[in-house]
């Protein structure tokens, strides 16, 4: 066992010393989460969905919140094989959870980071769907020019202000990449962005299912212009506003 040891492994040696590889291996994980490192990239992974995902720095830690917004999408009276884009896919988990339950739809998953796409990539092959495709975009704009459309458009996209980003936990702030979580001064900056591309990229009676920060509520209402219609937003395990969906008329 040199340098890895299994649960098997160590139970069946519990009498036996620790091999110096897996001891240095430890103790250098112990000083980086002493540091402030997350739990998840020491890791490197992190369930979703009851699903395992390989994560590194470059992707942002899925959270079970997160999967308030899968929920939502699997409620809603989506056709027989639906088309799916995930913007701003990062890991993929929220893609590779709706090709699982989904497994008649077509699903993109895009991300701007080609290391975000890289993982995201293994992580399909890792829970063994097939029905992912991956594609390099800032947010909409390659569709918006391939003239593609969608039945759903799902996104947990940036949406810390930057001046709370000095106010979030060590770990998230230190660790976890910042271009996945601030937006802009306002933090509402791709949420506006994409709520406008979305309209162009969505069927008539499509569906936008997107996380938002838990005081953005009432100014994401204002972003949206008419033509939309049955607007809701469900709030997260602490009853916080978190999930929004509204459907293009």
């Amino acid at each position: 066992m040199a340098g890895r040891m299994t649960e098997s492994d160590f139970f069946q040696n519990l009498d036996s010393p620790v091999p110096k590889g897996l001891e240095n291996r430890l103790n250098r994980l112990v000083k980086k989460r002493k540091a402030g490192w997350p739990m998840a990239y020491l890791l490197g992974k992190k369930e979703f969905w009851s699903l395992e995902f390989k994560v590194n720095r470059w992707v942002f830690i899925p959270r079970p919140e997160t999967e308030l917004v899968v929920e939502k999408v699997l409620s809603l009276p989506l056709p027989e094989k639906p088309r799916i884009l995930d913007v701003g896919t990062g890991s993929g988990n929220i893609a590779i959870a709706l090709a699982k339950e989904l497994p008649s739809a077509r699903v993109i998953a895009s991300d701007l980071s080609k290391r975000a796409l890289k993982i995201a990539r293994e992580n399909a092959r890792k829970n063994q769907v097939k029905n992912v495709e991956f594609v390099q975009s800032n947010l909409l704009y390659f569709f918006l020019k391939s003239n593609l459309l969608f039945d759903l458009i799902v996104s947990n996209p940036p949406y810390v202000a930057e001046k709370e980003w000095k106010k979030l936990d060590r770990p998230v702030r230190d660790f976890e990449p910042k271009r996945a979580l601030v937006a802009g001064p306002s933090g509402l900056e791709i949420i506006e962005k994409l709520i406008k591309q979305a309209w162009f990229c969505l069927k008539p009676g499509g569906y936008l299912v997107m996380e938002i920060g838990a005081t953005q509520e009432k100014t994401v209402l204002e972003l949206f212009s008419s033509g939309w219609g049955q607007m809701e937003i469900l709030p997260d395990y602490s009853g916080l506003p978190r999930v929004f969906s509204a459907r293009k008329d």
